[in-house]
């Protein structure tokens, strides 16, 4: 019984680490999609790796109005069929990977929207994120520090 308390202390404890870890490796990644064409691809395919956990981290940094050197991402979607978006800017590819690991989508994905429509999506995924990870609300937030 000791050994089954200490490896599942030992695994929560590595679970706990593992998700700080979260917030440097995502404002990395997305500093990465503004350098170039390249870096952008490996980005954004790296933020839809980090899958739910990384979706508060995602929310963050939402509202980020830099321009991506390509208007152009393949969501690479394994057992589906691979789907071509075109944002402008770095909060548009953030909500696009954010559909696509939530499986929904709160407000229009273009890059026509005005600085307004950008800011009112920010604040339902801020409040959805809130509702859904509540032990996470601080980062979820952060975004409106930003």
């Amino acid at each position: 019984m000791k050994r089954l308390t200490l490896g599942l202390t030992l695994f929560l404890v590595a679970t706990a680490a593992a998700a700080e870890d979260l917030g440097p490796k995502v404002d990395r990644l997305v500093e990465d999609t503004t350098k170039n064409a390249a870096s952008e691809a490996r980005a954004f395919d790296a933020l839809l790796k980090l899958g739910n956990d990384g979706v508060p981290y995602i929310i963050s940094h939402l509202g980020d109005d830099r321009r991506l050197p390509e208007q152009s991402i393949i969501i690479r979607r394994p057992g589906r069929e691979d789907r071509q978006v075109k944002p402008w800017y770095v909060h548009d590819g953030l909500e696009f990977v954010l559909t696509e690991l939530t499986g929904f989508s709160l407000g229009p994905q273009n890059g026509h929207l005005l600085k307004t429509q950008r800011e009112q999506n920010t604040r339902k995924w801020v409040a959805w994120c809130v509702g859904r990870f509540p032990d996470k609300a601080d980062v979820c937030r952060s975004s409106d520090r930003r």
